[in-house]
């Protein structure tokens, strides 16, 4: 069973973030499946997934995230 866990950060959209984010995940082992931008100001803003088979691995790449100063929510069961 996959694992996931969501990055957000505030608008406006940021490639050059969002490209270190991927790269940095992908180093950990995982990979992005989702990115969704906000339609309005009462949600979150950018989100991004990263799925990930190995939850321990996830686990740590949030946790390296998380040190870096990003927003994570999760990991969690992919689809819960």
């Amino acid at each position: 069973m996959s694992v996931m866990f969501e990055v957000y950060y505030s608008p406006p959209a940021d490639i050059g973030r969002e490209g270190m984010l991927t790269a940095r995940v992908s180093s950990l082992g995982g990979r992005l499946s989702y990115r969704e931008v906000a339609e309005n100001d009462d949600e979150h803003g950018i989100c991004l997934t990263f799925e990930f088979d190995d939850p321990s691995q996830a686990e740590l790449a949030a946790q390296k995230l998380r040190q870096q100063g990003e927003h994570v929510e999760g990991p969690s069961d992919y689809g819960d």
